[in-house]
């Protein structure tokens, strides 16, 4: 019996590691997904390298299971996620030391920037370091006693999983662009920063390339439903959500709503150098996107993780109960009285102007309006330095709030689709990985996409010799 050929999407995020089933229409068939495994330590917030590897590959292997049940072919998959985290690893794949999450503040940005000059670092790699890009981490491993040598390898997380499914390493464009250690404006690895860390090119899996880059078939001691799957590069989480939510073409605006606030906007390059530090002095950060002919200009914030921790701090503990907050603080005057959120980060925030007489509705309904205002004033910041956006599609778990929801279509106006897909990462990912394999001609939502970082010579997207191993 002939099997319908469908896709997997991989995405390795923050809360949660998902693996989903995708037609390829885009139809969302089937997701499995695990909490990622974080450990908070007195060193930060990390992972065990392995565990997450194997985390991706048990709910691949459960969506995989799932689709063969249902009378479907899983013919290509590829893997997102999360950017800044990535695994270090020696000769035969092992991990040297834990997988440091994105948020981690543990380094010492000020070392990294006084030593290779703020200016130019944030003119080169399109960054500063108020959210700790890779060389951080790797710098504090260095600063730690680690000595890199010749052997050692450095992958960002998505490509570790795709190295773990295929045995072929790869550096996609999108998430080493975020890892401090390439020049953007020269679309390469940037000698001088892996100068200061002691290391060379060598740390590093070859020259950078696209998102929808073929690494072969799946290889390895992997579960049966697993085998002969080809698998190909993803990308930076945000931008291939964007792919999946067919929105990737210059001058639109995605909003992604998880456990942060990612804006990020689509440009056609080149940008000039006194852009670039006009978008980093504003908050922002300048990468490539996954398909390798475009540019994204990336804003942060902390807004999905603060409101969990105040929703904790107000003993709405489940869902349920955040979600009736929230219909309840629809209700109230904005700023009704309640307190105001100050000195709002990743780490912490605070609460001015506790008052007698303030109701909870009216505390989340102020801390959501406070959020508001520090997200327009970032898209402010980024129209200035490369100009407004056309239109703006937003997705995201905390879309399903309703307070969140009507701040956000007030915000971003009528010109915002909100999309109803679940996973739109997983879905991106899925996308990619069709285009690579060949079953698909063009991803949804771009014109057919002309520039590509290696030659592809099978498929759509491009494909690579590597090493293999493991």
């Amino acid at each position: 019996m002939t099997r319908e050929p469908v896709t997997m999407g991989i995405d390795v995020g923050t809360t949660r590691i998902k693996a989903e089933v995708v037609a390829l229409d885009r139809r969302e068939l089937h997701a499995a997904a695990t909490a990622t495994p974080w450990r908070h330590t007195s060193d930060g917030t990390q992972a065990q390298v392995d565990e997450l590897g194997d985390a991706a590959i048990a709910v691949a292997a459960e969506a995989a299971e799932w689709a063969a049940a249902h009378g479907f072919h899983v013919a290509a998959m590829a893997v997102t996620g999360m950017a800044e985290t990535g695994a270090l690893l020696d000769g035969e794949g092992c991990a040297l030391a834990p997988a440091f999450a994105w948020h981690h503040t543990m380094g010492d940005p000020v070392r990294v920037q006084d030593s290779l000059g703020r200016e130019r670092f944030m003119a080169v790699t399109g960054r500063d370091c108020t959210i700790s890009p890779s060389i951080i981490k790797l710098d504090m491993l260095r600063t730690s006693g680690h000595r890199f040598s010749p052997g050692q390898r450095w992958l960002n997380i998505p490509d570790y999983v795709a190295y773990r499914l295929s045995g072929v390493q790869a550096a996609e464009i999108s998430t080493s662009s975020r890892t401090g250690l390439v020049d953007i404006a020269r679309r390469e690895w940037w000698d001088a920063a892996l100068e200061f860390l002691g290391a060379g090119r060598w740390l590093l899996p070859g020259d950078l390339v696209p998102g929808g880059t073929l690494l072969g078939p799946t290889a390895g001691d992997l579960p049966e439903s697993l085998r002969g799957i080809q698998v190909s590069t993803g990308g930076h989480d945000h931008p291939v959500a964007g792919i999946g939510a067919g929105a990737s073409e210059p001058g639109c605006l995605i909003l992604s709503l998880g456990t942060a606030e990612a804006q990020l906007r689509i440009v056609a390059p080149p940008m000039s150098p006194r852009t670039v530090l006009q978008v980093v002095a504003g908050g922002g950060t300048v990468d490539w996107h996954p398909l390798g002919d475009r540019l994204t200009v990336l804003g942060a914030l902390p807004t999905g993780i603060t409101l969990e921790r105040l929703s904790g701090v107000l003993r709405c503990t489940t869902l349920e109960e955040r979600l009736g907050l929230s219909r309840t603080a629809l209700e109230c005057e904005p700023h009704g009285g309640a307190p105001r959120l100050d000195g709002v980060t990743f780490d912490s925030f605070n609460l001015i102007g506790i008052a007698d007489g303030v109701t909870a509705p009216a505390v989340w309904r102020g801390a959501n309006e406070d959020l508001i205002d520090i997200s327009t004033a970032l898209t402010r910041r980024v129209n200035e330095a490369i100009g407004p956006y056309d239109d703006a599609v937003a997705f995201g778990g905390w879309l399903a709030d309703p307070l969140v929801r009507a701040l956000r279509q007030r915000q971003l106006g009528v010109r915002a689709t909100f999309t109803s897909l679940a996973e739109p990462g997983a879905v991106g990912a899925a996308m990619l990985a069709a285009w690579a394999a060949g079953e698909i001609s063009q991803l949804p939502g771009t014109h057919e996409v002309g520039v590509h970082l290696s030659e592809p010579t099978s498929g759509k997207g491009g494909t690579i010799a590597s090493q293999r191993g493991r």
